[in-house]
């Protein structure tokens, strides 16, 4: 059996089930995969690498009534969030496709001055692929980015693979602006 987070299979199920007893219009534009993703980075993981680990951790887990309720908390937590960020695309989110296999790599940056290596805040960055910004693999990724102090000055880009311009060329050239008030 391959190494295995047996709270990934937890946090799913109850997130399931918490979706399946809530009314759906309270939660409409929530999306399932980031409430999950929200929790796991919140709870500790515990690894299993056999059955009888697998079995035991399921039966630990299934009688600590505190890690059940936190999990819930974080669940409502999550959606709560979810659902009253200043994002309003999160209706019309495209979903990924399953069977996607082709993807360009992350383009990750940091803008900081040179001498002090200070964060500058407020840059617009863009990712450029022949004249115009490229497309992001989905809508939750911008382009153009704005650097924040928050971000320590990080910018994120997640370009889609566009199989009939990109299948049969050896490299995809990308070009990164940056644009500072």
């Amino acid at each position: 059996m391959p190494v295995t987070n047996l709270m990934h299979d937890i946090i799913i199920n109850t997130v399931d089930e918490v979706l399946k007893k809530e009314d759906k219009n309270e939660i409409a534009g929530v999306n399932r995969d980031e409430i999950i993703a929200y929790v796991l980075n919140r709870v500790p993981p515990k690894y299993v690498t056999s059955e009888r680990g697998l079995l035991y951790g399921i039966l630990d887990a299934k009688y600590k009534i505190q890690q059940q309720v936190d999990i819930l908390l974080l669940i409502y937590e999550a959606i709560q969030k979810i659902f009253h960020r200043r994002d309003s695309n999160t209706a019309i989110k495209e979903v990924a496709t399953p069977g996607k296999t082709s993807y360009l790599p992350h383009i990750i940056g940091q803008v900081i001055e040179e001498t002090t290596l200070s964060v500058i805040p407020d840059v617009e960055v863009s990712l450029m692929r022949g004249g115009s910004r490229a497309v992001m693999v989905d809508s939750d990724w911008e382009n153009p980015s704005r650097t924040k102090l928050s971000t320590r000055g990080h910018y994120h880009f997640w370009p889609q693979f566009i199989e009939s311009e990109m299948k049969n060329t050896p490299s995809v050239p990308f070009t990164i602006t940056f644009q500072h008030p």
